[in-house]
């Protein structure tokens, strides 16, 4: 029997997800304070004088105003989404009082707040990326802290009676929570802020232990690498830590070259290739691997910024913060890339020369710069190289699991669509993932009309003699990432989204085109069957648009057959009647599918007149087992008989299926045993083979 994960696991597990996926939420925040970032610290000074002509010498301003307006704000924004996303995904037992997402929002931004101004004023810089793992941890404990707060009977003093307005009554049941809470926050803040943890000094002291025994650049180049990478991981803006503590350790490539010093070119030149964790060789190496959905776009939004080493869109996007699929490449990386580097200066076969080089300055034109020799842009090429190597197969793997992922989901929301769902619960209308891929789905549905994409195969139906008598067309849709979708999905879909009426449209206008090509091969006999909605019967001017195709390719009425789908139930309604009215005065047959388990199969049986009853396909396949199913085979077959129209069992895999329908009384017969859906061509070679009678018995 299955294990549940013990509570510990299923509470880390569903931090990990919440803090992602409020990553992902913020990407719009990212892009934007990406932008900015490339624009305030844009490398090229024809650029910059390209800006100041053209939107005056306020545009750094007004750039620098974007950067901290978004990523000014990431950590606060950080503790917010964090919160909510993981008061949204909590359990809500049954007769507990819920934790509404906004009250816990809001109790976050409030504890941030509060923990922050402990540290000192609350400045733009409090508020940003220095500050997104305390974000990250206050947006993780307040709906921790606050629920079982929230539950607490002497906290909910304040609370009006539940027959109240909802909003007001939350709002006063979690107001003594919300300010216990703070008040916690702000006094386990202080207590840390005066704490006695001041190690300053201590990295001086390293360096100059190092230095004494060997040449510590070695050592402590890898050593700057690797902390840089592990607080990047964890959501800790690595540079700025490494620049306020760790200064001492790091030289400009203006001075000479000494052992007890990392030089800062050498980090920024040829071991950050494209951003923190080298990540161009990761781009590098999705671009290779994803072919299609999110990783893919991702790639594409994060080459510009990634060409100015600019790299939070794959950061926070992907993400690779606390993202343990990239953990070891991300962190090993760039402690590699710093031994190339190091091996050429030490040997003497690259110097890097005193100017100043942009850390925006794009990868190869900044080897260039930096060392005046194609030396450096050797090494950035196997760089870059190691890189995009060390990366490939962990971006391989995540791409598997996506890809796996993705057709879960793709079949999770296949089987949401086609269930029975009151109207105004169209997955169309959701937010979850249920509702993206239905949206997304439809629009993919409405451009593949007219492409290769979407086609139609046809069925044989065969006589009681083994003769084919005709065919019936089904439609077919090949979604470019997904492969073939179910013929339902795409059905119900294009119900669902006001489509059907266009498809409905196309389909018989492909049917009248390919049975007007086999009656130049001499299949006149043949009727030509096409499904139409129970929905279109609903829309003004069907018999028209029935009329035009006929007409555009010189068809009789008689020798097309609409399959009414009777399982969703036909319409009332006067466009209904008149629909149907005018069709039979067309001379179109009319037939019903899934006659016997749909909503009102013998009412509809008054309303117009049948020309074919198609038996419901769970009745043909359980005719050899269950004695009730061919009991009403039977008695919808003398029912069809007394109205005069043919009895139509699919599904028929088997001789002794067969038989057995034809004793009850169908007809005609349509499934495996004769021939599946065939493309086109085959199947107007399988109707030539078949025009002779094909034997009955074995």
């Amino acid at each position: 029997m299955p294990v549940d994960p013990p509570p510990c696991t299923k509470l880390t597990t569903g931090w990990a997800e919440a803090i992602r996926d409020a990553f992902v939420v913020l990407l719009p925040l990212t892009l934007f304070g990406v932008l900015g970032t490339v624009v305030v610290q844009f490398p090229f000074p024809a650029g910059r004088s390209w800006l100041d002509r053209s939107f005056g010498p306020g545009w750094s301003v007004a750039a620098e105003d974007v950067v901290q307006s978004t990523w000014g704000v990431l950590g606060l924004a950080l503790a917010i989404t964090v919160a909510a996303m993981l008061a949204q995904r909590a359990p809500r037992p049954l007769g507990r009082e819920p934790l509404p997402a906004i009250w816990v929002a809001i109790s976050a931004l409030v504890n941030f707040m509060l923990c922050m101004s402990a540290a000192g004023p609350l400045t733009a810089q409090a508020l940003g990326p220095s500050s997104m793992l305390a974000g990250i941890a206050v947006g993780l404990a307040t709906p921790t802290l606050l629920r079982p707060m929230a539950e607490w009977g002497p906290l909910c003093r304040l609370a009006v009676g539940y027959d109240s307005n909802p909003v007001f009554h939350h709002a006063t049941r979690l107001t003594l929570p919300v300010v216990l809470l703070g008040t916690g926050f702000k006094g386990v803040a202080e207590l840390a802020a005066r704490l006695p943890v001041s190690v300053a000094g201590w990295p001086e002291l390293l360096q100059l232990w190092l230095g004494e025994r060997l040449d510590a650049d070695w050592l402590l180049t890898p050593a700057l690498a690797l902390l840089h990478q592990v607080l990047w991981f964890f959501g800790v803006q690595g540079s700025k830590v490494m620049h306020t503590c760790f200064a001492s350790w790091l030289t400009e490539s203006t001075a000479p070259l000494a052992h007890d010093h990392v030089l800062r070119p050498l980090l920024s030149g040829f071991v950050q290739l494209g951003g923190s964790g080298a990540t161009l060789g990761l781009l590098i190496a999705m671009s290779l691997v994803a072919r299609e959905g999110q990783n893919r776009r991702l790639a594409q939004l994060s080459w510009l910024p990634a060409l100015f080493n600019v790299n939070e869109l794959l950061i926070f996007g992907l993400p690779l913060v606390l993202n343990p699929r990239f953990v070891l490449p991300f962190l090993l990386v760039p402690v590699l890339l710093t031994l190339p580097p190091l091996v050429a200066l030490h040997a003497g076969w690259m110097t890097l020369l005193p100017v100043y080089v942009p850390w925006t300055t794009p990868v190869l034109l900044s080897g260039w710069l930096l060392t005046g020799s194609w030396v450096g842009v050797a090494l950035q090429l196997f760089g870059l190289l190691v890189s995009t190597l060390v990366y490939l197969p962990f971006v391989r793997r995540n791409e598997a699991e996506c890809r796996q992922q993705r057709v879960a989901d793709f079949h999770d929301a296949s089987a949401v669509i086609v269930a029975e769902l009151p109207r105004a619960d169209t997955p169309l209308r959701r937010s979850d993932h249920v509702g993206v891929i239905a949206r997304g789905l439809l629009h993919d549905l409405e451009r593949s009309m007219g492409s290769s994409a979407l086609s139609l195969a046809y069925q044989p139906q065969q006589g009681l003699d083994g003769r084919p008598i005709g065919v019936e067309a089904l439609l077919r849709w090949t979604h470019p990432g997904y492969g073939p979708v179910r013929t339902d999905v795409a059905i119900a879909l294009a119900e669902q989204g006001g489509l059907i009426g266009r498809l409905g449209a196309w389909a018989l206008d492909e049917a009248c085109a390919r049975k007007a090509q086999w009656n130049r091969q001499g299949l006149q006999a043949l009727t030509m069957s096409v499904n139409v909605s129970p929905l279109q019967l609903g829309e003004p001017g069907l018999p028209a648009v029935v009329a035009r195709a006929l007409e555009r390719h010189g068809l009789r009425p008689d020798e097309l057959e609409l399959e009414i789908t009777e399982s969703r139930g036909i319409p009332s309604g006067e466009v209904a009647d008149r629909n149907l009215a005018g069709l039979e005065t067309l001379g179109v047959r009319l037939a019903m599918d899934d006659f016997g388990m749909g909503h009102a199969s013998l009412l509809h049986l008054k309303r117009f007149r049948v020309a074919a009853i198609k038996v419901d396909g769970s009745l043909s396949r359980d005719v050899m087992s269950h004695p009730v199913s061919g009991d009403i085979i039977r008695a919808i077959a003398t029912l069809g008989h007394s109205r005069g129209a043919r009895v139509i069992a699919e599904f028929v895999e088997t001789r002794e299926q067969r038989d057995r329908l034809a004793a009850l009384g169908c007809d005609v017969f349509q499934g495996y045993l004769y021939s599946p859906a065939l493309a086109p061509d085959l199947c107007l070679a399988y109707l030539s083979r078949s025009r002779e009678p094909a034997p009955c018995d074995g």
